[in-house]
């Protein structure tokens, strides 16, 4: 993203979460960045359109964060421990970008920022169902997407204390303290001690009409589509070898983790490297 943007976002989101957002004129945002009026539209053609970036900045790059620790050789659990500290270290530092979104619930959200915030929580829901297989096995699968809902709330129990009341934590910490409990939980469910009510039939009344909760098919009918339409011949090489690699009875991880790295340079598709990495942790 171009520089002068991000310093437009970076800047409009002190004055949202400091007034709100509807109350913030663009004439004050362009003071603020101690540019014209004009040089603002240059960048966003409206506020509406400044909200929507906004959100697929940040988003970007927490999951570009997340997608670094993916690459290190860790186990699946050390992984989770590790992407939920930089995930907390991320909404420790935006905090203004979630104070905005609680302090203004009534954000006149149009309906590309709508589907952006939704495919925010569907990635959230696979991020947190394959971290659960790859620990605890195909075991879980029974009661994974109730287990997921249960540590988002966790993590999100925390992260309130660290947002509205600006609670200073150690946070691999925190993040440990999550992952120790959901081991109670997942022996819970195990032990058969309690009894999943969300299953997969309820998730899938809950994500984006244009997203599969088969998360390889998702990810091949992406590739795909990316194959059929783009001029870049780098990226249409990346691709080619991804779908080689995933079609193959034996796909090679350092394969395709090379080839989302790839992906990666590519603002527009970090969010598919970031299905990948997840897919293959």
């Amino acid at each position: 993203m171009d520089q002068k943007k991000i310093n437009i976002i970076e800047t409009s989101i002190k004055l949202f979460a400091k007034k709100g957002f509807s109350s913030t004129s663009v004439q004050e945002i362009a003071k603020a960045c101690n540019i014209s009026k004009g040089a603002f539209y240059l960048q966003f053609q409206s506020k509406d359109e400044l909200l929507y970036e906004l959100f697929e900045y940040y988003w970007r790059r927490m999951q570009k964060r997340i997608n670094e620790v993916s690459s290190e050789p860790m186990t699946p659990k050390e992984k989770f421990v590790y992407q939920l500290k930089v995930s907390i270290e991320e909404v420790a530092e935006h905090r203004e970008f979630i104070i905005m979104q609680v302090r203004e619930q009534a954000i006149p959200f149009n309906d590309t920022i709508e589907n952006l915030i939704k495919r925010m929580r569907y990635h959230s829901y696979i991020f947190y169902k394959n971290h659960l297989l790859s620990i605890y096995g195909k075991e879980a699968e029974p009661y994974v997407w109730e287990a997921s809902i249960t540590v988002q709330s966790l993590f999100k129990n925390y992260m309130d204390l660290v947002i509205m009341d600006n609670i200073e934590f150690n946070y691999y910490e925190v993040a440990q303290s999550i992952v120790n409990k959901m081991d109670s939980l997942m022996n819970g469910y195990k032990n058969k001690v309690d009894h999943p009510v969300i299953n997969k039939e309820i998730i899938e009344k809950i994500i984006p009409d244009d997203h599969n909760l088969n998360q390889f098919e998702d990810i091949l009918y992406q590739l795909d589509e990316i194959k059929q339409k783009t001029t870049d011949e780098d990226l249409k090489d990346t691709v080619e070898v991804l779908l080689l690699e995933l079609n193959s009875t034996s796909p090679r991880h350092a394969v395709i983790k090379g080839m989302a790295y790839n992906l990666e340079k590519y603002e527009k598709y970090i969010d598919l490297a970031s299905k990948l990495r997840a897919h293959f942790i």
